[in-house]
């Protein structure tokens, strides 16, 4: 009797549950692939690599190339390029199975990894050659300065300030990211002071990398 009961609770819980048809599971995924793509669009990456990292996030399983062309209805020329640029960037791995010749992939599931790679490898970096870049203008700049007399001396002192004020910016970019890929504090309140070029203030040095406190991850 009690089993019956219990059985019949059972049975009356599992009828109650919400059943989502497989075509709405498909949807959902075939949406969270296609936000992905808008997503790595908005980054400046290409759209099929957004897709491809969905794919194989919400793979349980390592995917070939053949598994990924067919889900996304693409070629595999062009799943093959896109699948090496992500290899790259560090968000996807290449896994090798005994006795197959076939190449499999999956995704870092460590989103945390992930993004800190590309902002180490992609916006660091970037962000480092325009400051060397603006660093040089400012050298020169300065000859230029420095045998100038009176409208044009008071013009190179103008280019000068503004210039200075978005090497600053650039330098707190830098060391701002740094910080991020690490772990560590940062002092937003001194930071600010750094760009008080363009408003007249005289702005302070750059931070140095030991006025972090960096974190160590306890593990």
């Amino acid at each position: 009797m009690l089993d019956s009961k219990i059985s019949n609770s059972k049975q009356s819980s599992e009828n109650t549950e919400p059943h989502l048809p497989s075509s709405q599971m498909d949807e959902l995924v075939r949406e969270f692939i296609n936000n992905l793509g808008r997503v790595a669009d908005f980054f400046g990456f290409n759209r099929l690599m957004g897709q491809l990292y969905a794919v194989l996030f919400l793979s349980p399983e390592p995917l070939t190339l053949d598994d990924m062309v067919k889900r996304l209805d693409s070629s595999k020329g062009n799943v093959s390029i896109n699948i090496r640029a992500l290899e790259r960037w560090g968000l996807v791995r290449q896994i090798y199975k005994w006795a197959d010749r076939k190449n499999y992939y999956e995704s870092e599931t460590d989103i945390w990894k992930a993004i800190s790679g590309i902002l180490q490898e992609r916006e660091r970096r970037e962000n480092q050659n325009i400051l060397h870049s603006l660093t040089h203008s400012i050298e020169k700049l300065e000859q230029v300065s420095a045998s100038a007399t009176g409208s044009e001396a008071v013009t190179a002192e103008f280019y000068l300030k503004r210039m200075e004020a978005l090497r600053c910016l650039l330098q707190f970019g830098d060391q701002l990211l740094d910080v991020m890929v690490h772990g560590g504090e940062f002092d937003f309140g001194r930071a600010k002071k750094m760009t008080g070029t363009v408003s007249g203030e005289k702005p302070e040095p750059p931070l140095s990398f030991i006025e972090f406190e960096i974190i160590e991850d306890a593990d």
